[in-house]
């Protein structure tokens, strides 16, 4: 990894932790359940925050609509084995 928190390195980090439990995944599905997970996860953690009595979550959930801004293109922009693809 080059930088902190690169999201290409996340990928073949999945890819690799993956193979050793035998499931061999392709470029385009790491890609994919890497879209997956962050949308799952944005979806699970708002609608916690509704259940939950805390109140801060609630305003730490607002983060999240600014950062699809960033994550969502870094995400289109996975490129595990450097194809251009």
């Amino acid at each position: 990894m080059e930088k902190a928190y690169e999201l290409k390195a996340l990928g073949q980090y999945i890819k690799e932790e993956a193979a050793k439990d035998g499931l061999h995944l392709a470029e385009e599905a790491v890609e994919k359940l890497a879209k997956a997970a962050y949308r799952g996860t944005k979806r699970w953690a708002k609608e916690s925050a509704v259940l939950s009595p805390n109140k801060v979550d609630d305003v730490l959930m607002l983060s999240y609509d600014f950062a699809d801004q960033i994550v969502e293109p870094a995400i289109e922009k996975l490129d595990l084995d450097g194809d251009g693809k």
